[in-house]
């Protein structure tokens, strides 16, 4: 039920893969792009990484044999520390210094709700369009963390599966 192996593996290599994600924010954010908007798509890539990482080194030293459950929860294991870790210090960094770099990034989003608002529109309703606008107003940094951490885990569910796939006896 409870296999302590896969957590300790899933800390080690999810608590690396959040640092090397935080580190790509940090330095996106040094080099003047808003981490928070689409260039921070990038500091998704040290996910599958560490999630082949992580289940190549259960394999190697802890369970030659694994089957495709066995290495799914080590991926989600290493998945959801990932992401625990990568949000805890975004928000960390959004409440220390963020003021700009929320605001930057709620500019951002209703440029483009404006420019698509049709289509927003006609696929989701007026209200429902007024409603975003709206949300955005009232962003704050336990909100884009929140945001932050469902992403890298959705993210990460896929690699994983993918991971356990290729990782299976």
């Amino acid at each position: 039920m409870f296999n302590q192996a896969i957590v300790r593996v899933g800390v080690r290599y999810g608590v690396l893969g959040g640092l090397a994600c935080f580190a790509i924010v940090i330095l996106q954010w040094l080099l003047g792009y808003n981490p928070l908007g689409e260039a921070g798509r990038l500091s998704f890539i040290p996910i599958p990484v560490f999630i082949f990482l992580g289940i190549k080194y259960y394999k190697q030293f802890t369970e030659a044999e694994i089957g495709f459950l066995r290495g799914l929860r080590v991926g989600l294991s290493v998945t959801f520390y990932t992401a625990l870790s990568a949000a805890m210090l975004l928000f960390i960094l959004l409440f220390a210094v963020g003021g700009s770099m929320i605001a930057e990034y709620v500019e951002a989003m209703k440029m483009a709700l404006e420019a698509e608002k049709e289509l927003q529109i006609q696929a989701f309703g007026q209200k429902m369009y007024e409603q975003s606008f709206a949300a955005l107003d009232n962003m704050t940094p336990s909100l884009l963390a929140t945001y932050d951490f469902v992403a890298r885990l959705f993210s990460g569910l896929i690699f994983s599966v993918v991971a356990a796939v290729f990782f299976r006896k």
